[in-house]
């Protein structure tokens, strides 16, 4: 219980912090939305976290719930085959009992009359005394095995509840952690929309060497040694990788091992180059002419914001930093703001 009022008062800052961030959203410069930004991502990936780890505890305690539905239905079969052997013996104990009684076989008398001789009498006896000796002992074996098993299934069936009751504690987790990551990526995307458009204002108005001529035509391929084939997704909708849903990919993704060089695609300014939320350690360069190119998920940056950049020179290495799935290079263009298929331009 302590949990889940622990996590429903995550989910009512998360919510108080979303209208906060609406509301300051006009006055916040692109470095405190990238800032923003980056502080949700860490707390986005955290809860993704979290959310796996939940996902595993149901998974294993599922397991364990199934072998014990398995040891149970042993158990049963046992008791069942126990109790009937028990009825069984106790019926057969009976009715020898009942015959010896009707035909007075085991009189003292008769085994007096029947003896030939003291010592036979001891002997007939000790012969009684073993039959029924025997029969008890049968039967006490039987009813102790019988005790065992049901133990055994009132330790089984206490076993299973916990688990049960354990899995919905677990699933229930899961369910509230899972909305307040939803939430949390609802906050990225709508501070990602901010930066967008605040980037779009920037070159809109000359705020960078965007009010200059376009420094060069074909762009340089990002990536040189990787060939066209290494691409895993290109620009437009798509099936998320990490969130399984539909979502606008504003660029081209581009296999390679990390630390495999990544090359500015042609001359201009580093317009930034540092953590960019989902893009992890990213940089962006400002070409002129309202052009710019990001590089992002590397696991490493050689170059500055305001820095000078010819064409093709190292300005990273590729990584998974960010929103990744493993190793590669997200590649963008951008025109005057807007997101472009970058293929044509390096093609």
């Amino acid at each position: 219980m302590k949990k889940r009022r622990t996590l429903i008062a995550i989910s009512v800052a998360t919510i108080l912090t979303l209208g906060l961030t609406t509301v300051t959203a006009g006055a916040a410069t692109l470095s405190e939305l990238r800032e923003q930004i980056s502080d949700k991502q860490s707390e986005l990936e955290k809860g993704r976290e979290k959310e796996e780890s939940l996902s595993s505890q149901l998974n294993e305690l599922e397991q364990a719930i199934a072998e014990n539905e398995e040891k149970l239905t042993v158990l049963e079969e046992e008791l069942a085959e126990a109790e009937k052997k028990v009825e069984t013996q106790t019926s057969n104990l009976n009715d020898r009992l009942r015959n010896m009684y009707k035909t007075g076989s085991v009189g003292f008398l008769d085994v007096l009359l029947d003896s030939g001789s003291f010592t036979e009498f001891l002997t007939n006896l000790d012969m009684v005394e073993l039959i029924y000796s025997s029969d008890r002992e049968v039967l006490q074996q039987l009813e102790d095995a019988h005790e065992e098993v049901e133990t055994k299934k009132e330790e089984v069936e206490t076993l299973q509840s916990e688990l049960n009751e354990s899995r919905e504690v677990v699933a229930a987790e899961k369910e509230e952690i899972a909305a307040s990551n939803e939430e949390t990526e609802q906050m990225i995307d709508e501070l990602q929309a901010d930066a967008d458009a605040l980037t779009q204002e920037l070159a809109s108005n000359g705020s960078s060497s965007s009010s200059s001529s376009y420094l060069g035509g074909q762009m340089a391929w990002p990536l040189p040694g990787v060939g066209l084939g290494n691409i895993t997704s290109y620009f437009g909708y798509r099936i998320h990788p990490i969130y399984g849903y539909s979502k606008y990919h504003t660029g081209l993704d581009i296999g390679a091992s990390s630390g495999t060089s990544v090359v500015a695609a042609n001359g201009g300014t580093v317009y930034s180059s540092g953590w960019n939320g989902g893009y992890g350690k990213c940089v962006i360069i400002d070409h002129g002419g309202g052009i710019m190119t990001l590089y992002g998920h590397c696991s490493a940056l050689y170059v500055s914001s305001g820095q000078s950049v010819s064409r093709g020179e190292t300005i990273a290495a590729v990584g998974s930093t960010g929103n990744s799935t493993g190793p590669h290079l997200h590649f963008e263009v951008r025109l005057n703001g807007s997101y472009v298929d970058p293929y044509p331009y390096v093609t």
